[in-house]
C-alpha cells in the first residue's frame, strides 16, 4: 500500500500559504442569489478568518472548545468556520431547521445536539438564537452580528497559533439514516491525509474550479465546496442548496459562466436536473470545462448517469465525464474514487444468488433477474478496503460481505462515545462501514446497507431493488420510496411493504398502488404485501436527503396512527 503524504499538515497551513500568494491567488465566490456573486481572494479570506476567531474569542471561544454552525451557506459560514480553527476551537456544522419557533427551532436539533456536543458558542441565524434557552456554558451567537461585529474597525486581528496535527478539525454530525447522529471526531491530520487523497485521486490543482451546491453541513458539500479547494489552492463557487433546489438550472449557469471542471452530487440531484431543466433555460450556456462530476453519497442508477448525459450532451457535457466515488464521514469523506474519465463500469448480476447466497454471479443486461451495480472505484492512495464475511473473515473477488476499511483519514472516533466507536473496529484498525458490497478488479460495489436487508422466506432483498421499480411508475415521486420488511405478529417472515409519496388525487390511488404491486412484481417477482400511500414530504429524511427507512417503518407500519396526515 502506497503511503499518502500531506503537501500541508493542516488545512490551515493550507490557507496561510493560499493567502499569500496575494493578487495571483484563487479565490472563492458565495452566490447567495442568482446574478449575484460575492468574491474574495484567499487573503481576503484569511484576514476575514482572523477577525472572526478575534469576535469569537470575545465571546470565550478558545482551544480545545467545540462551536455550533447552524447557518446557511454564506460568507458568515466560511469565514466563522475557519476563524473557529484558528483558535484551535472544533467547529460542527447542522442543517438550519426550515421553520421556527420553540418546536423546530432551539427545541429541534440543535437542543439535542447542544446537549450531546456541550458546545462553547452556538453559530446561528437570529430566529433559531432568539428562540434558544439558557444554557449553562453555551454562549448564542446571531450570524449576522459576528460577520458585522468582525468587519468593523475595532476587531483585531488575532494572533493565531497554526494548529497541530493532532488537534480536532470538526465534528462532523452523521445524518442519522440508521439512528441517532453521533459527533465523527476528525483530526487535522485525518482531514489533511483525506484532501490529499482527494487531489491525487482527482488531479484536483490550483487550475480547477469547483462549482457546489451541497450543503456546507454534509460532508460532500463541506470538502468539496471548501476544504479540498483551500488545499490545493483552486477557485471555488459555492451556491445554497435551496438554490438548486427552486432552479437546477443555476446550477449548469455557473459552471457555465465560472468555467467551472469540478462538481459533485449525490444520484438524485443528476436525475433531478436532467428532469428539471428545460431547453429554453439553456441559453449560452456551455458545460465543456466540466471535466469530472463526482457521484456519491447515496446508491447510483446507472440509468440516470445514463439519462443526464444524454440529455446535456449538445451543451458540451463530456460522455465521460462521471465519477463513481464512495465516502463516508467516518473517513473523513473519500474512501474510493473511479480513474480519470473512463467509462462508468456496471455490472449486472443474479439478484437471487446475491440476496440468498452473497454470491454474485453476471447475467445478461436484460435479464429479468438481473440486478445493476455500479462500480465505485479502487481505494484511493493510503487507503485499503476489503469485504468480510459474517465472522470477520476476509472474502475473495465476487463475494458480498461486510465493507471495511483503514486509513490515515479514519476517525479518531465518535465524540463522548466509546463503546459505539470500539463497536465499529474490527482490530486491529478496521472500521466497520455498515455497507454491503463485493471487489472485483480491485475496485468496490455496493449493493445495500447490512441493516436494510429485508429477508423472506429465508431469500435476502436489497430495498433499492424495489425502490427503483416502484420509480418507474407514473405518479410516484423521485427519491421518494421506501422499501421495508415487517413481520406481523402471526408470521413466519418478513413481508413486504412500499412507502411511497404520491401526487394523484384519492380517486386515482387504488389504480396506483395496482400499477406499484404489478411493477415491483414484473421486475423482481416478489409479491407486495401492502402499498402504502403517503403526501408529499412525509416520508422522512436525514438533513443530507437519505430515507430513514427504520422511522419511516415505524410511522407508517408499526405505528401508522402516528403517522403525519
Amino acid at each position: 500500500m502506497n503511503v499518502v503524504v500531506p503537501d500541508y499538515p493542516t488545512v490551515m497551513h493550507a490557507l496561510v500559504a493560499q493567502a499569500e500568494r496575494g493578487s495571483d491567488g484563487s479565490r472563492m465566490t458565495v452566490v447567495p442569489e442568482p446574478g449575484r456573486m460575492e468574491t474574495r481572494r484567499y487573503d481576503e479570506v484569511l484576514e476575514d478568518a482572523l477577525r472572526c476567531a478575534a469576535v469569537l474569542a470575545e465571546h470565550g471561544v478558545g482551544r480545545g472548545d467545540r462551536v455550533l454552525f447552524c447557518l446557511p451557506t454564506s460568507w458568515t459560514f466560511v469565514t466563522a468556520f475557519f476563524g473557529c480553527q484558528l483558535l484551535g476551537a472544533a467547529p460542527t456544522a447542522i442543517a438550519v431547521p426550515t421553520s421556527f419557533g420553540r418546536a423546530a427551532g432551539f427545541d429541534g436539533q440543535v437542543k439535542e445536539l447542544v446537549a450531546y456536543l456541550r458546545p462553547a458558542a452556538v453559530v446561528a441565524r437570529a430566529a433559531v438564537v432568539e428562540a434558544s434557552e439558557a444554557v449553562a456554558d453555551t454562549v448564542f451567537i446571531d450570524g449576522d452580528e459576528l460577520l458585522e461585529r468582525a468587519a468593523s474597525a475595532e476587531a483585531s486581528l488575532r494572533q493565531f497559533r497554526l494548529p497541530s496535527e493532532d488537534e480536532l478539525a470538526f465534528v462532523q454530525c452523521t445524518s442519522g439514516s440508521t439512528g441517532r447522529p453521533k459527533g465523527v471526531m476528525i483530526s487535522h491530520a485525518n482531514l489533511a491525509a483525506n484532501l490529499m487523497q482527494s487531489a491525487v485521486a482527482t488531479g484536483w490543482s490550483a487550475e480547477d474550479t469547483t462549482v457546489s451546491w451541497l450543503p456546507l453541513y454534509h460532508d460532500m458539500g463541506l470538502m468539496s465546496g471548501i476544504m479540498v479547494p483551500t488545499y490545493t489552492g483552486s477557485d471555488t463557487v459555492l451556491m445554497p442548496p435551496t438554490q438548486f433546489l427552486r432552479s437546477p438550472v443555476e446550477w449548469l449557469r455557473n459552471i457555465s459562466a465560472m468555467g467551472g471542471t469540478l462538481a459533485a452530487a449525490p444520484n438524485f440531484a443528476y436525475g433531478y436536473t436532467a428532469d428539471r431543466v428545460r431547453d429554453s433555460d439553456l441559453a449560452n450556456v456551455d458545460l465543456s470545462s466540466w471535466r469530472m462530476a463526482f457521484c456519491g453519497a447515496e446508491p447510483i442508477h446507472p440509468g440516470t448517469i445514463e439519462r443526464f448525459v444524454d440529455r446535456f450532451q449538445q451543451w458540451g457535457l463530456r460522455q465521460d465525464v462521471f465519477m463513481p466515488c464512495y465516502g463516508m464521514a467516518e473517513a473523513t469523506l473519500t474512501i474510493t474514487m473511479s480513474p480519470h474519465n473512463a467509462p462508468v463500469r456496471v455490472d449486472t448480476i443474479d439478484r437471487t444468488a446475491a440476496g440468498t447466497h452473497g454470491q454474485v454471479i453476471d447475467v445478461e443486461p436484460d435479464d429479468p433477474n438481473g440486478m445493476q451495480v455500479v462500480a465505485c472505484g479502487a481505494a484511493v492512495v493510503g487507503t485499503e478496503v476489503r469485504v468480510v464475511d459474517g465472522d470477520g473473515n476476509p472474502l475473495g473477488d465476487n463475494q458480498i460481505g461486510d465493507i471495511q476499511f483503514r486509513s490515515p483519514a479514519r476517525t479518531i472516533g465518535y465524540f463522548g462515545l466509546p463503546q459505539e466507536t470500539a463497536a465499529a473496529i474490527a482490530e486491529p484498525d478496521w472500521w466497520k462501514t455498515g455497507d454491503v458490497g463485493y471487489l472485483r478488479d480491485g475496485e468496490i460495489r455496493i449493493t445495500g446497507r447490512s441493516k436494510d436487508l429485508i429477508i423472506i422466506r429465508g431469500a435476502n432483498y436489497f430495498p433499492s431493488d424495489f425502490e427503483q421499480a416502484v420509480e418507474s411508475v407514473p405518479g410516484v415521486r423521485l427519491g421518494t420510496v421506501v422499501a421495508v420488511g415487517h413481520r406481523p405478529e402471526d408470521g413466519d417472515s418478513e413481508e413486504l411493504h412500499l412507502i411511497v409519496e404520491s401526487y394523484v388525487p384519492a380517486d386515482q390511488q387504488e389504480p396506483l398502488r395496482q400499477a406499484v404491486r404489478s411493477a415491483v412484481s414484473a421486475k423482481t417477482g416478489v409479491p407486495v404485501a401492502q402499498v402504502h400511500l403517503v403526501p408529499r414530504r412525509s416520508i422522512p429524511k436525514t438533513t443530507s436527503g437519505k430515507l430513514q427507512r427504520a422511522k419511516a417503518r415505524q410511522l407508517f407500519i408499526e405505528n401508522p396512527a402516528s403517522s403525519p396526515a
